[in-house]
């Protein structure tokens, strides 16, 4: 069974893979991994509490953000498995055309998406990952670019540290665009304002290509954002997951994908 790690900036969520689809995952904050260690309590702590063995992980691959943690992930490997964890790196991603002029700094996570959403839709797919800033990646028939803005924890977070009076405010949808009071004016400002922002592109990128696009979103925030939306169809919390899995599956060469 493939452990699949999307190591975010505020979390790191897993899933215990087979052929490409999840059937247990977890996550943790980020902050409260930082060593080998501490990342096998984790581990083993949900596999128990879940029913399942240790011994049920046969590899993992790992999409990170957070360059802290890839030496852990590395540790681990090699002290708890006599193994070397899989990355995700573009430049394994050969099957996938990159048209970007640096593909190199491209995060992990969202070549995991275009990798997801390759294998689940093939071409004309808009994926929006909402997490501590928002990607949107542009799939054709290739690979076209994508757009990068502040998720809603990190505007809210911005609002409050850089303001005298505002508040650190809940992440949700209030229930009229109109603000009666300082909570739900910041509420109504960040919440429905990053959803017209995605609608927006949406609407800007299939002008841009003239094409109609099947729009996915995956991330913390993305399932409530989604259902306000007209432009997201479709919300995986496993997404980037699946990915991973696809990813690792064609480095590897696995016949159990």
């Amino acid at each position: 069974m493939l452990l699949a790690i999307d190591a975010g900036n505020t979390n790191v969520v897993m899933g215990l893979m087979n052929e490409n689809k999840s059937f247990y995952t977890w996550r943790i904050s980020t902050k409260n991994i930082s060593t080998e260690d501490e990342f096998l309590v984790h581990i083993k702590n949900f596999l128990d509490f879940s029913g399942y063995r240790f011994s049920i992980i046969e590899d993992i691959c790992v999409a990170s953000v957070v360059p802290s943690l890839n030496e852990v992930f590395k540790y681990y490997g090699k002290k708890y498995m006599d193994k070397s964890p899989t990355f995700v790196k573009i430049k394994d991603a050969n099957w996938i055309e990159w048209n970007v002029w640096t593909p190199n700094e491209l995060g992990a996570d969202r070549i995991a998406n275009v990798i997801a959403a390759k294998e689940i839709y093939n071409k004309n797919v808009i994926v929006v990952d909402f997490g501590t800033a928002i990607t949107i990646d542009i799939l054709t028939d290739r690979y076209e670019g994508g757009v990068i803005l502040p998720g809603p924890r990190t505007a809210i977070q911005s609002l409050f540290t850089n303001t005298a009076k505002l508040p650190t405010v809940e992440a949700k949808f209030p229930d009229s665009p109109v603000g009666k009071d300082t909570i739900t004016n910041i509420q109504a400002g960040i919440m429905m304002g990053t959803m017209f922002a995605i609608d927006g592109f949406v609407s800007l990128f299939e002008d841009e290509f003239s094409t109609k696009f099947k729009v996915i979103s995956t991330g913390g925030y993305g399932a409530e954002i989604s259902k306000s939306s007209t432009k997201i169809e479709e919300y995986d919390p496993d997404l980037t997951l699946r990915g991973i899995s696809v990813f690792y599956c064609h480095k590897n060469e696995s016949s159990s994908c």
